[in-house]
């Protein structure tokens, strides 16, 4: 499922993770028991218009054993890499760059992550 289908944004991570469960015959009771995280929570991934939070993502790609930038970028927390021609191109594109591209940001996030950025580089001009 593509992130602009009618399902949320994290739906691939949600189905990623229920295909886990049930093959592990996992309840969601032993899958809260497990990972911490809570089924209301687990069942907004396949509806909802945001990522879940990294440590959501953590925790239920760690108690499934999936490797975690899969899990991420499932969860719509990274952004697919690049294939065919642009692929290439990929590693020229700067962070402040990515920063901009990637959908997964709120504005308020992409201004956050900006701006430590320029403190990052302010800091290393002076060594």
């Amino acid at each position: 499922m593509a992130q602009g289908s009618a399902h949320g944004v994290a739906y691939d991570f949600w189905w990623r993770v229920r295909t886990e469960q049930d093959s592990r015959g996992w309840t969601d009771d032993e899958l809260r028991a497990r990972t911490g995280v809570a089924r209301t929570t687990v069942g907004r991934m396949k509806v909802g218009k945001r990522p879940p939070t990294a440590r959501v993502v953590n925790a239920l790609a760690d108690a499934l054993e999936i490797d975690p930038a899969e899990a991420h970028r499932l969860a719509g927390r990274a952004p697919a890499p690049p294939t065919g021609p642009d692929a290439a191109r990929a590693s020229e594109i700067s962070v402040r760059e990515a920063i901009r591209r990637d959908p997964a940001y709120t504005a308020q996030q992409r201004t956050l992550m900006l701006s430590l950025l320029d403190i990052f580089e302010q800091a290393n001009r002076r060594v």
